[in-house]
């Protein structure tokens, strides 16, 4: 029988600071097969990101209540503004975001996505919230 830890707060909650904003954490940027063959160079690169928060995450994805609801914004800008709200090295503003390559926007925004415990299909594009939890709060 193995033994069995206790889970604590501390390590249930994501990193805040003094005024309750989210610490950012340095991940591994998210890339598919097909664009890690395409930029052998990204491969291995980090970001420093914050995770979406639950809230966050349904009003993204307009949930209604199941999961089978999602909707993905239709605002074009949506990666974007993500991009600008979520990663923080490199810091991009508004001016930056039209000029982010594709592979790059494409990848932030799944490593963000990933990290928000949010699936998706890179190739596709299709985004999708497999945990039915969030329908329910």
């Amino acid at each position: 029988m193995s033994k069995m830890n206790k889970l604590s707060k501390e390590m249930s909650l994501y990193d805040r600071d003094e005024e309750g904003k989210l610490i950012p954490m340095n991940v591994e940027l998210e890339l598919d097969a097909k664009d890690a063959k395409q930029h052998p160079h990204l491969v291995g690169n980090s970001v420093s990101i914050t995770p979406m928060p639950r809230g966050e995450i349904k009003r993204l994805f307009n949930l209604s209540g199941k999961v089978d609801d999602v909707k993905p914004e239709t605002d074009k800008d949506a990666d974007g503004d993500l991009i600008i709200k979520h990663c923080f090295d490199p810091l991009y503003d508004a001016k930056d975001v039209p000029f982010i390559k594709p592979v790059i926007a494409r990848s932030i925004v799944a490593t963000i996505f990933r990290e928000s415990g949010i699936k998706i299909d890179p190739l596709s594009g299709q985004k999708k919230v497999e945990d039915d939890e969030f329908g329910k709060n």
